[in-house]
């Protein structure tokens, strides 16, 4: 057998690596081959602030940068990493809610909404304005 791997090979090694030494990391979706030989991994999580990308510096190295931005009138925060692991190209990232002026989650407020009958008064946390 060849003991030279083709830049996706490198990056399925490097991946299986990853799976075995921190399952958890199946949480994230990952993809081989997209571009030649770079490990992407992402989610879109609906809670947490992620924490799933600090677990990935932790393992590979490298410094986790967190952002946020707004879209669709709901503010998202995103905790992203570029590194290399085993001599392969990674970037990870996460996206997660954050909470708006009310200091709830667009989540939080639709199941707190979802769930109450109409003409139910909720008092919702607030902050001083």
């Amino acid at each position: 057998m060849s003991q030279h791997r083709s830049p996706e090979q490198a990056a399925a090694a490097a991946l299986t690596h990853l799976l075995t030494e921190r399952p958890e990391l199946a949480a994230l979706l990952w993809t081989v081959g997209e571009s030649p030989g770079l490990l992407r991994g992402q989610q879109y999580a609906e809670s947490g602030g992620g924490e799933i990308i600090d677990v990935c510096a932790d393992l590979m190295g490298g410094k986790v940068v967190r952002s946020a931005v707004g879209r669709d009138g709901d503010r998202e925060g995103i905790a992203q990493l570029v590194t290399v692991y085993e001599g392969v190209a990674v970037e990870v990232w996460a996206t997660y809610p954050l909470p708006g002026r009310d200091g709830l989650t667009s989540t939080e407020l639709r199941d707190l909404l979802g769930s109450r009958r109409l003409g139910t008064l909720i008092c919702l946390p607030g902050g001083d304005r």
